[in-house]
This record gives C-alpha cells, structure tokens and sequence, in this order.
C-alpha cells in the first residue's frame, strides 16, 4: 500500500519545523552563554549532564537572568523621565538579589507584578526551584533521578511536570521518562532565555522609515494618480 502523499508531507513539515525550533533553541542558549560570560558549553551541555547537575545548572541560569530583569527596571522618582543614578540603580540591584525566590515579596511576585515574564516562564521558574532544592539541599538526593524527583512533587503540585516541561498530556509513571523530561526542561530554560534576553537587549529598531511607520517597517502611503 503506498503512502499517503498528505501524511508523508506531514511529517516532513513536522520535521523542519522541529529542526528550525531545535536551531532556535541553540541560539538562545548560545546567547545566554555569551551575556552570562560563561565558557561555551557551560548551559549547551545541561541535556547531558547528571539529572542533579542539571537542574542545579538550570536554577543557576536562571536567577541572575532574573535578577536583572528585574534591577532593569529601578523606581523612578518624581522626574521619572531622567535615567536613575548609578548608585540608585546598584542600591536596587543589591536590593533585588537579597530577595527570595518564592513569597508575597519575593523575585517572582515582583518580576509578575512588574510584567517582565509570562505566566508560563513564572510557572516554570515556580517548578524548578523545589526540584533544585530537592537536589541542593539533601545529598541523599543527588543519585536519584528526574523522573522520581519530580513524580514525587506531582502529588503537591499537580501540575509540576507540566510547568518545567510544557508537555500537557497526562503522563503514567511509566511514561516519564527521564531523557524526555531533562531535554524538555531545557527546552523551557531556552524559552526563559529568549524571553529574558530580549528585553534586556531588545533589537535596534528599522533603520529606514521615520517615526512610527518607520519603526513598522511600513512605508508612508502614496496618493495614487
């Protein structure tokens, strides 16, 4: 029976778009490595790594992102439009780092209040800080699995897997496997960097056109004669 010519272009399109997402995916961590200033496969190579060296890794990334994402947007005084001093913006940025994580005042609530992140990328940093703490802070822990961490967390919260995954089918334990799991929280860190990098280091806007047309990207429209 020959194939379906429908299904067999299916397929293929799922295959360039997961080589297009997986070539994206790189980027952002590259680039992360990049304005981290850390050596070049210090993140790349968290797939690979031990489950508990990974997510320690993951939660490293993540919170000095952060952190200045959140000391990039410093209280402005009563002349908001003057750019704050720079022992103002390192008073902040010491402030913001003393923070906790977790709690009505911490890094998360305030980084969700002042609309830097998704609900999904807070959802995912919500996530990964019990996993890491399961790892960082009983050494008991450091040979067990992924997969057991996080089945275990699932009966507190069960949304977890979902949160430092994104995968939303309901999964048996059975079915969670350990190599799947790692590689989609990566997939989710990635996600984080891109986000957080952009709006700390947004693209230049167009260089042709003037004023807001300009900034589209859209030419002024002509009177037709």
């Amino acid at each position: 029976m020959a194939n379906d010519p429908s299904a067999v272009q299916l397929n293929e399109d799922a295959e360039v778009w997961w080589r297009n997402y997986e070539a994206e995916v790189h980027k952002s961590i590259v680039a992360a490595e990049q304005h981290l200033e850390v050596p070049a496969g210090t993140i790349s190579s968290i797939p690979n790594d031990p489950d508990f060296i990974a997510t320690v890794k993951m939660y490293a990334v993540v919170e000095p992102i952060l952190n200045e994402l959140i000391a990039s947007r410093p209280p402005r005084g009563t002349l908001s439009w003057l750019p704050p001093e720079q022992s103002e913006s390192e008073n902040f940025r010491t402030f913001v780092t003393a923070l906790n994580m977790e709690g009505r005042t911490g890094k998360l609530k305030l980084a969700e209040g002042m609309g830097l992140l998704t609900e999904a990328r807070i959802d995912f940093i919500r996530g990964v800080a019990p996993v890491r703490n399961r790892y960082a802070h009983n050494v008991k822990n450091m040979h067990r699995s992924l997969t057991d961490i996080l089945t275990e967390e699932q009966r507190n919260s069960g949304r977890i897997v979902e949160h430092v995954t994104g995968i939303k089918l309901p999964l048996s334990p059975s079915e969670l496997r350990n190599d799947l799991l790692k590689r989609f929280m990566y997939y989710r860190l990635a996600d984080y960097l891109s986000e957080a990098l952009h709006t700390l280091r947004p693209p230049p806007p167009p260089e042709s056109g003037i004023g807001i047309l300009g900034m589209f990207g859209t030419p002024p429209p002509t009177t037709g004669k």
